[in-house]
């Protein structure tokens, strides 16, 4: 058996024009990041989690709005691998109060699910340009074909007092929406005692929902500082209805406090003369404090005067600082968090409605004890870090073509493969031209000679038989192949259908798994009913564990079951019984394949599919040397 093998190095093209892969874009890693702006809390959190994965070197999407937006594009100004995008956010829920709040909160719920539908069609127009999906209270930002995150310590919700018995429901609910991601990140411990959430993060419904305590996430560094502020108030909760005159009665009564005090008040667009009155050498007013000054302000602090989100939770658990937490009203998740904390003596908890005397709650907050997580932010990086690798990991994908005669197809098949969105390093394309005698190698070779960043070979074998041609592709797999796809030389892979394959074994592909087939499309536009006849086809090839255009087997087994050499048709059955010896049969239902309908032209849908049936049913010693039927 003789080959010759044409590897795709050339940096020019004969006739000087550019290379082929010029044209197409290299692939980069890159992230997109959906975070909520009901409360500075989901930015802060995210902002720790975005730096760790600019540090990795992946170019990031930041898809908010409002206050949350302003503070990341602070927070990360000067980075250039950032992009920015606005988009609308739910509404705060919980507002008002009596009647009106149950009423806003029926509104809001309609509207909220309105924005997720919306959002969730314009993620699925880009979620291919993506490695993975990052969300932080953003419900509609995931997608089948692009591994999806969710981060969220709220489980379970806490509803107003006449909704509290159909709490079961909204946890429902809830679990439902995460379940359609990958994995929920719950920044928070597992287990009964040491916890910062408390019921918002244990369920009993959660084992229906793939999850893990990943730990608390804290932007805030450690600086080492010398501690010369004695107060800071971080006053950011995003219902403003409640906050004017809250703020006011703090800054006065704070005025009356030995020692420092800084005020940030969480909105760029407050009014500064508003509060102008209230400054003095001992008292401190910043609108929004980021970067280097937000960094500087909480190290320096000593006792911290805040909202009960959770992600102050979490910054506080990270320093281990006093605190008096002052929960938002009508906010059920703030008031359940300050009363669990408060209870076990964390923190202090007190009412902004009850007009409370904070010279007296502050001293309270000297006798509390200190929350000791059992690990704190890197590691729990670390933690994410490893889900997303998992996940994102990069298999290495073989692709053989054997081709005889397809001059009118070969060029296109293989600028597709050549545009596939997957890195240059992780899949190679193998070529066997089975002894064609029209232009099919001269024109692979000149595809091969314009490609210089895929890994593109070209095998000539001059020995006929598609099962051959195959056999000599796995001869020639690299070393580090783990997937191989087979696929006919008039079959279009679209530029997705390796970063889709790899998700979904990613996700499904354990040891078990052996050989597999996709979903087809056919390639022309033959109206409904040819579409019909493919979809038909589909099912049957899920039912009865066959396939037509395209198999997918693990590199290992394909290299030991081979194609058998005397058969000319039907060797891809063969070849699938084989390997199911050796595990399971699966079927990828992506919409990136597409083959040529010149058989089914030329026989018809329902003849070639009553053809195929009995030459499936068909004892092999029948198949063995027969003929196949070659239609072009």
């Amino acid at each position: 058996m003789k080959s010759n093998v044409t590897s795709c190095r050339s940096p020019q093209t004969p006739n000087g024009r550019a290379p082929y892969s010029q044209t197409m874009p290299r692939v980069k890693s890159r992230a997109l990041f959906g975070v909520s702006s009901l409360g500075l809390g989901h930015a802060t959190r995210s902002l720790v989690v975005i730096r760790e994965y600019l540090r990795l070197g992946y170019a990031i999407t930041v898809v908010s709005t409002g206050n949350a937006l302003t503070f990341l594009r602070l927070e990360l100004a000067g980075e250039v691998q950032v992009e920015y995008r606005d988009m609308p956010d739910y509404p705060p829920l919980e507002r008002g109060s009596g009647w009106r709040l149950y009423w806003y909160l029926f509104l809001d719920l309609l509207a909220t699910w309105r924005i997720i539908r919306d959002e969730h069609r314009i993620v699925q127009t880009i979620a291919a340009e993506y490695d993975f999906i990052f969300s932080d209270g953003k419900y509609g930002f995931h997608s089948p074909w692009t591994p999806s995150f969710i981060l969220s310590h709220q489980i379970a919700f806490v509803p107003p007092k006449w909704l509290r018995e159909a709490s079961w429901l909204t946890e429902k609910t809830n679990i439902a929406a995460l379940r359609k991601f990958d994995l929920l990140f719950i920044p928070d411990y597992f287990g009964p005692s040491m916890n910062l959430a408390g019921n918002l993060s244990h369920s009993r419904r959660l084992y229906r929902c793939p999850h893990r305590y990943v730990g608390i996430l804290s932007s805030y560094q450690h600086l080492g500082l010398k501690q010369d502020i004695d107060y800071l108030f971080v006053i950011s909760g995003y219902l403003l209805e409640h906050k004017g005159s809250f703020v006011r009665d703090l800054l006065e009564q704070a005025n009356k406090l030995a020692g420092n005090k800084v005020f940030v008040l969480g909105n760029a667009d407050d009014d500064e003369a508003e509060y102008a009155r209230y400054r003095n050498d001992t008292l401190q007013i910043y609108n929004i404090a980021v970067g280097d000054v937000r960094q500087q302000l909480f190290n320096r602090a000593k006792v911290i005067i805040s909202r009960a989100g959770y992600t102050t939770m979490m910054d506080l658990a990270e320093h281990d600082k006093r605190a008096l937490l002052i929960p938002t009203p009508n906010q059920s998740e703030q008031e359940y968090l300050a009363a669990y904390l408060g209870d076990q003596n964390y923190y202090v908890a007190r009412r902004q409605n009850e007009k409370f005397e904070l010279a007296q709650a502050l001293q309270a907050s000297e006798q509390t004890r200190r929350f000791e997580p059992p690990w704190k932010t890197t590691a729990s990086l670390r933690r994410i870090s490893e889900c997303i690798d998992e996940l994102t990991r990069q298999h290495f994908i073989s692709i053989i073509v054997p081709a005889y005669n397809e001059e009118t197809e070969i060029e296109a098949t293989l600028q597709h493969l050549l545009a596939q969105r997957y890195p240059d390093d992780r899949y190679e394309v193998i070529l066997v031209d089975n002894g064609s005698s029209d232009a099919t190698l001269a024109i692979a070779k000149r595809v091969a000679q314009q490609c210089t960043d895929v890994r593109l070979r070209i095998v000539e074998h001059h020995e006929g038989g598609v099962s051959r041609a195959k056999n000599v592709g796995l001869d020639k797999l690299a070393v580090a192949s783990e997937w191989v796809v087979f696929c006919d030389a008039d079959t279009r892979l679209a530029r997705n259908f390796l970063p889709q394959l790899n998700t979904w074994l990613n996700r499904h592909g354990d040891d078990s798994l052996s050989v597999g087939t996709t979903s087809v499309r056919p390639a022309a536009d033959c109206g409904v009913y040819g579409h019909a006849w493919f979809r038909a086809y589909d099912v049957i090839h899920r039912l009865t564990r066959t396939s037509f255009s395209i198999q997918v087997a693990r590199s290992q087994i394909a290299r030991g079951v081979r194609f058998r050499e005397d058969l000319n048709f039907a060797e891809d059955l063969n070849f699938i019984q084989e390997c199911r010896r050796y595990g399971r049969f699966f079927f990828v239902p992506t919409d990136q394949v597409s083959t040529s309908t010149r058989r089914f032209d030329s026989i018809g849908y329902l003849r070639l599919g009553l053809r195929w049936s009995i030459e499936a049913l068909l004892p092999t010693r029948f198949k063995i040397n027969r003929k196949y039927d070659v239609i072009r």
